[in-house]
């Protein structure tokens, strides 16, 4: 049924086997020091025993007061118990006028004059009904895990599959708009340099006064330096979707980095596991667009077609001057 170890001082054999056959009786499987083989490695062995046991058993008489095992083997399984939860840590006081010793003063103590009928009995019926309350409690907190397990199983799966269909649909549209945007500062640019061509080729081959060449010169720099600035705006909003598309890319492998996190540990995984793998996958929430100003596009056309005009008209208040 259960596994008990019975820490005993070796004096106390007796006392020991008396318990043990008790126990047996009714099913449980025994072990104590006495199940190390010769020659093994005692403390590796005893701390195997100790933390495979559902139960310890520590019978508490004058002469294990005085064992270094006993009081060894005690501390263990205290440590275990308060580490674990699970296995049970029953301290057996057995003769008269024996002061429990103060490590044991926080725990319930069960106390007999000796391990002879009625006092034996009772004694295996109260360690009997102690362990079988224990697995009961073990088993609902089992069955409470498996539960909360498997609810957790349905809830992240659809919790990944949603936001990575969402994320990939945003990077895709993100990415189409990026390039759609480099498209047009291709075209902007391109637009700008046959209409460089175009104005050059006007100018060549013709005797243009002054005000001509101005009103040429403004032409062309607001047409060439719009089509510069368009492009210059198209190639900064491309930029600045991609680096969104880049972003929901990473977040992406964040999401797949958390799924196979939960695919290679999920027997183990905790509600706190899941919370630490997942919550930041989107913190990064600064966007790109913030960036963009009007300052870092704008080529203020109107004001330098003025300094131009300014300019050619000064020159050609000079000239007149001159003639």
């Amino acid at each position: 049924m259960s596994r008990v170890f019975i820490s005993h001082s070796h004096i106390d054999k007796g006392l020991h086997d008396a318990l043990k056959i008790g126990l047996l009786n009714i099913g449980h499987e025994v072990v104590s020091v006495d199940s190390v083989s010769m020659g093994s490695n005692l403390s590796k062995e005893l701390n195997y025993l100790l933390h495979s046991a559902d139960a310890v058993v520590a019978i508490i008489t004058e002469n294990s007061l005085t064992s270094k095992h006993v009081l060894n083997e005690i501390v263990v399984a205290q440590a275990q118990m308060d580490a674990v939860g699970e296995s049970l840590f029953l301290p057996l006081v057995v003769g008269e006028n024996i002061e429990i010793p103060d490590f044991l003063l926080n725990r319930f103590v069960e106390t007999v004059p000796n391990l002879i009928d009625t006092q034996l009995n009772k004694v295996v019926s109260n360690i009997h009904r102690a362990i079988e309350r224990n697995n009961a409690v073990r088993a609902e907190e089992t069955k409470r895990k498996k539960e909360q397990v498997a609810k957790l199983e349905v809830s992240k799966t659809e919790f990944i599959r949603e936001a990575e269909e969402k994320l990939n649909k945003k990077e895709n549209s993100l990415r189409f708009s990026a390039n759609i945007w480099y498209g047009v500062g291709y075209m902007a640019l391109i637009f700008g340099v046959f209409g460089a061509f175009f104005l050059i080729n006007e100018s060549l081959g013709k005797n243009l006064d002054t005000t001509a060449i101005a009103i040429l010169s403004v032409k062309g720099f607001i047409g060439v330096g719009l089509l510069v600035a368009s492009s210059k705006y198209a190639f900064t909003l491309g930029k600045s979707y991609m680096n969104e598309s880049l972003k929901n890319s990473d977040r992406l492998h964040a999401i797949s980095f958390g799924k196979f996190y939960l695919q290679a540990y999920g027997d183990v995984v905790s509600p706190e596991d899941v919370k630490d793998v997942f919550q930041h996958w989107n913190l990064n929430n600064d966007s790109s667009f913030k960036e963009l100003v009007s300052s870092s596009f704008d080529p203020k056309l109107l004001e330098s077609a003025v300094s131009i005009a300014s300019i050619l008209s000064k020159n050609e208040k000079k000239n007149a001057k001159k003639t």
